[in-house]
């Protein structure tokens, strides 16, 4: 079958420069389904995996049919984040280079009266977060009654991130006669909501799939540890392994935060990257990342979107994702441009269950490592630190200190060169290792009481180590749900949890245990 090419394609002559300035000579899938039909002028869901080529679908068919007006805004672009309305913005101007539209991005975190000079100059297309295009609304610099094009950029993020008030807002402001495109790497519910009360009744909806879920260049591996040693999983993972730059994922910012501080206080390079951070932070880590000064940055789903780097060696999940998308969006940040990359999992009993839907839903296959042990981490930073060394010694840095080695006597040497190598190994490993992790096998137990009953985690497990004569250490993960409650405990007491604990009473309620098969 024929490939298409862009030219054949009904854009103007000066996008199709500006694309064929870019090196691009055929369309991507999603930009040869869509390219057509936003040329005829339909409403649009275009549903693809991020980095399928969405920006220049959309953004090549409004740098082709927007004609400069005096100082009106006639396509308005919204992005969930500030770094991914800069990405866009980037792109727009390269696709544009030979046309003389006018692009504004704005957001938050920079100053918003440049802003306000730049739309009042004269903006043909604004590309925006929902809150700072609100604030210019509400300041009446935006004006969106004559709008003719209307795009929302990674739909699903926008409304994980609580966005769907703004965006509903800012589209009551829009003509109906508008044309919006709407594209997503999911499509939950909110995003056919919006379908049908704001886009015509003949939208398409345009959908591809990846020829393959997972990439065949990223081999992929999970350690099952318990949650209370997970982070020193995640260390013994990093000292005994050799990685570039990598990224570790978190489900939350605060999760992020509290990573990013333990791996600080043991003297890893690392930063953090989430959406709290102020424009300048951000901007100022992505590209301390790129140029390769920030070997690991801990980084939340969406704040990762913005995070366009080809040398990603891993990527780590310290904490999986809720749905099966986004684990594929987060290992397809390594094994780009053909290199081979790695993507590890640290799992706890219960998370296994997601880890093999996530299998069975990619079609992925998914090791199992042992946990590495204090040889390995061992093994790996000796040859760091000989390797150092070697390179020292090419330089001639330790001309100086040949007269001292001298003067030790060579009964000492031995002991003398074992305890620098030693001192210098204490400071390239990030945690106090002394025994070689053991996973601790954990039971989930049912109990018939939850937040409705006014009792937190506290309460069980002072419960359960009342009644059961048990250790806080022997208890794991707690979900606490209205009416119940699962608890992991230490197989090796379980049973004994079991018949201690059963009709003793908490908090005036008679509480029931039981066996869950939960995971």
């Amino acid at each position: 079958m024929k490939k298409i090419k862009f030219n054949e394609l009904e854009l103007s002559k000066d996008v199709l420069k500006g694309i064929e300035k870019m090196g691009y000579v055929s369309p991507s899938p999603i930009q040869e389904k869509t390219i057509p039909l936003l040329l005829e002028g339909k409403d649009i869901i275009g549903q693809a995996q991020t980095g399928t080529g969405k920006t220049l679908a959309f953004g090549s068919v409004l740098l082709s049919k927007i004609k400069k007006r005096n100082k009106q805004v006639q396509g308005l672009i919204l992005s969930p984040t500030r770094e991914l309305a800069l990405q866009i913005h980037e792109e727009l101007k390269r696709i544009g280079s030979f046309t003389d539209l006018s692009i504004v991005s704005v957001y938050g975190g920079s100053e918003i009266e440049k802003q306000i000079k730049q739309i009042k100059k004269g903006a043909d297309i604004v590309v925006g977060t929902p809150g700072r295009i609100q604030d210019l609304m509400r300041r009446k610099v935006l004006k969106l009654e004559n709008i003719q094009y209307l795009v929302l950029d990674e739909a699903d993020e926008m409304l994980n991130m609580g966005f769907i008030e703004d965006i509903e807002n800012i589209l009551e402001a829009t003509p109906e006669t508008k044309q919006t495109l709407l594209f997503s790497a999911t499509m939950p519910s909110d995003i056919k909501k919006i379908a049908s009360f704001y886009m015509q009744e003949d939208y398409q909806h345009v959908q591809v799939k990846a020829k393959s879920m997972t990439a065949s260049t990223v081999s992929q591996y999970y350690f099952e540890t318990s949650s209370q040693n997970k982070f020193e999983v995640l260390c013994r993972i990093l000292d005994s392994r050799q990685m570039q730059n990598t990224i570790i994922f978190c489900r939350t910012k605060r999760s992020v935060d509290d990573i990013v501080a333990l791996m600080q206080q043991r003297h890893y390079n690392v930063e953090a990257m989430h959406g709290d951070l102020s424009q300048n932070q951000r901007l100022q880590t992505l590209n301390r990342f790129k140029r390769g000064q920030i070997q690991y940055l801990v980084a939340t789903d969406v704040a990762a979107r913005g995070i366009d780097v080809e040398n990603i060696s891993h990527v780590i999940n310290y904490e999986l994702p809720h749905e099966d998308e986004l684990y594929v969006h987060r290992i397809g940040r390594t094994g780009r441009a053909n290199k081979k990359g790695i993507a590890y999992s640290i799992v706890t009993q219960r998370e296994k269950a997601i880890l093999m839907s996530i299998v069975k839903k990619t079609k992925s296959h998914i090791e199992q490592l042992d946990i590495p042990k204090n040889e390995d981490i061992f093994e790996e930073k000796m040859r760091e630190l000989l390797f150092d060394v070697q390179e020292e010694m090419l330089k001639g840095h330790h001309d100086m200190f040949l007269d001292v080695v001298k003067d030790i006597p060579n009964h000492m040497k031995n002991n003398v060169m074992a305890t620098l190598l030693s001192m210098c190994y204490q400071q390239r490993i990030g945690f106090d290792y002394k025994d070689d992790l053991k996973i601790n096998q954990y039971d989930c137990i049912f109990m018939n009481c939850g937040t409705m009953d006014k009792i937190n985690k506290s309460d069980i497990i002072d419960f359960l180590v009342r009644y059961a004569k048990i250790k806080k250490s022997d208890i794991g993960e707690i979900d606490m749900k209205r009416k119940f409650s699962f608890v992991d405990v230490k197989n090796h007491v379980s049973q004994q949890v079991i018949k201690k604990c059963h009709r003793q009473k908490l908090k005036q309620r008679r509480i029931q245990l039981e066996f869950s098969d939960k995971k």
